[in-house]
């Protein structure tokens, strides 16, 4: 964001954020945004109707 110049950020993750995140983006300007936040947010005021999907090729890490 620094070096950009710019005066917010938003970081968008494709699930959610832990603890230690909020922590970490307290008191800076920046915005840490769901997945399922954005896909809101694009359907309420862009009218775009989005979802996300794994590739193909995803194995999940935990059912192995």
């Amino acid at each position: 964001m620094h070096n950009e110049g710019a005066s917010k950020g938003i970081l968008v993750a494709t699930s959610g954020y832990g603890q230690a995140s909020f922590e970490f983006a307290e008191g800076k300007p920046l915005e840490l945004l769901s997945g399922s936040a954005l896909l809101y947010l694009l359907s309420e005021h862009a009218v775009i109707e989005a979802r996300t999907e794994p590739p193909e090729d995803w194995v999940d890490p935990v059912e192995q």
